[in-house]
C-alpha cells in the first residue's frame, strides 16, 4: 500500500504538495490521451490518493512539536546525560 509520510519537512510548503498532485494528474491525462487506459487509471488513482493525503487530510506540524524534539533548542542548554560529564 502507498504510504505518504506527511510529517516529512518536504511536504510542508503548499506549492510542493500542489506540484506533486498536478504532475500525477497531468501524467494520467497524457496516458488517457494516448489510449493507455490501464496506466491512466493507475496513475489517476495515485493522483487521487496523493490529493487526499497531501491536500485534504494534511495537517502541518506545529512549532511546539518541533521544539519538543530539540531541533530548535541549542545543545548547550541540554543537561548532560551522565553526571561525570558535568565537570
Amino acid at each position: 500500500m502507498l504510504n505518504i509520510d506527511t510529517s516529512h519537512p518536504l511536504y510542508r510548503p503548499l506549492w510542493v504538495r500542489l506540484l506533486i498532485v498536478g504532475l500525477c494528474t497531468a501524467w494520467a491525462v497524457i496516458e488517457f490521451v494516448n489510449r493507455e487506459f490501464f496506466w491512466g487509471t493507475l496513475v489517476g488513482g495515485i493522483a487521487a490518493y496523493a490529493a487526499y493525503e497531501l491536500l485534504l487530510k494534511f495537517k502541518p506540524a506545529s512549532n511546539d512539536a518541533a521544539g519538543k524534539d530539540g531541533v530548535d533548542e541549542p545543545a548547550a542548554e541540554n543537561p548532560p546525560a551522565d553526571k561525570n560529564d558535568a565537570g
